[in-house]
Parts: structure tokens; sequence; C-alpha cells
């Protein structure tokens, strides 16, 4: 079974899982056939999605869990589908039903658009629907809980914080990958980060998106940056 990427494969990191993952997609064929009801690949995903992606939200929860207790809402920008927007929304519905903390989403939905030195990633990959992004967010009456921002982050979040500057967040999930958005983000979004509040990177030291790597070290000068030891994707976090 074929599988559509958003990247192309390169000579380092993206090696080190190549050879899982085409037995992991033909096991993925297999399990449509078998004819499950779409009910169940909600109720009881464990049976179907594969162990990096459960990996990939018990980091976020990780984070999630370590931000108890402060000030702030919780951020995403490149949101995609929404999963990690809704999974943190839904973290909050578990552990703040009676907080004011909201989940915001940056994206401008129109896919990737990588510069000349980002030859990895795919230009319009990663694209969804505005439209059906938000009807998944009401048909779950989340409409208060997630706001999602339609916007272009290398341009437009000046205007934004000044309409919105009382915003603070203790949770900012860059998951955009591009050098000039996240060159764009970083000096907006840890300025209003809460001290003790954590910046999650999706793919720094990765060379699929090395434009975010090249960010980061721009910005950051003396920050300690950590890594997940289980997870693979984010692959880093700073806390502040």
């Amino acid at each position: 079974m074929a599988h559509k990427k958003d990247y192309v494969t390169g000579t380092m990191e993206t090696r080190k899982f190549e050879d899982r993952k085409e037995p992991y997609y033909k096991g993925l064929q297999k399990i449509k056939e078998l004819n499950y009801e779409t009910e169940d690949f909600i109720h009881y995903f464990p049976c179907f999605t594969g162990h990096m992606t459960l990996a990939r939200y018990l980091s976020l929860n990780e984070c999630y869990q370590k931000t108890m207790g402060l000030a702030g809402h919780i951020a995403e920008v490149g949101i995609y589908k929404g999963a990690a927007l809704l999974f943190f929304a839904k973290l909050t519905q578990i552990y703040e039903p009676n907080t004011l903390t909201q989940v915001h989403g940056f994206d401008w939905f129109m896919g990737n658009a990588p510069s000349e030195n980002e030859k990895n990633i795919v230009a319009g990959s990663d694209a969804e629907s505005y439209e059906r992004l938000m009807e998944l967010i009401h048909a779950q009456q989340l409409q208060n809980t997630v706001l999602v921002h339609k916007l272009d982050a290398t341009k437009e979040l000046d205007a934004f914080f000044e309409a919105h500057p009382h915003l603070q967040f203790k949770i900012v999930f860059l998951d955009a990958g591009m050098y000039e958005v996240v060159k764009a983000c970083l000096p907006h979004f840890w300025n209003r980060l809460t001290k003790g509040g954590i910046l999650i990177l999706d793919q720094f030291n990765f060379e699929v998106a090395p434009g975010e790597t090249q960010a980061v070290v721009e910005f950051f000068k003396d920050k300690e940056i950590r890594t997940f030891p289980y997870g693979w994707m984010p692959t880093a976090y700073i806390v502040k």
C-alpha cells in the first residue's frame, strides 16, 4: 500500500523509521478490510492506532500535565486537521472544566509553503479545509473552547495581538516546521508564554524541517532544549 508523504525522505533522521513504515501501512490496509464500524475506530481507537501516534499524544499530555496550575491559554500554530488542537481541548474538559483556559489554533489553511532551503517539505501538503474543521469543532460543541484564527502567521500576528493584547499562554505548540513561520512566531508567543510554561517544537533537529531548527537557534542563545525519550514527534520542548 503506497502512503502519500508530506516530505521527501532524506539521508539522516528520516531513515530511522523507513523500514517500519511499509509493514505498518500493509497492516493498516488489512485493518480497513476487517469491516469495523466507524464508531469502533472512535471508541476503541487503541486497537487501531500505531504506537508512534500514541507516543505523540503522550508527549503532548506530558507537557499539559507539567503546566497544570499555570495561568494562560494553549496555542498551536499549524493545526492541519485539528488533532492536537482538539486533544488539548479535551484535556481541558477533563482537568480544567471550570477555568478560563481556551485553545487557540493558528493556520492559513493553504498547506505548506517551504522555502528553497526546505527541499524535503512538499509544497501544498498538510492542507485542510477550514470549513470542515469548524464543522468538526461545532459537532462536538467545542466552539467556545477551541478558537481557530485563519491568518498568515508570517504577516498577521502583529495585528492579531494588537487586537487581543491580554492573551497569555501556558503552552505554545509550534507545529508548522518552516523557517519563516517559526521565526515570525517566536517573538510573539515567547513574550506571551507564562513563566514555567512550555514551548513545544514539533520538528527541531530534524532534516525534514531544517528551518525550524535554524529559527530556534537564532532566537534562543542559552535555553535548555529537551526531548521526549519515548516519542518521535514532537521532538523537543523548552520550559520558560
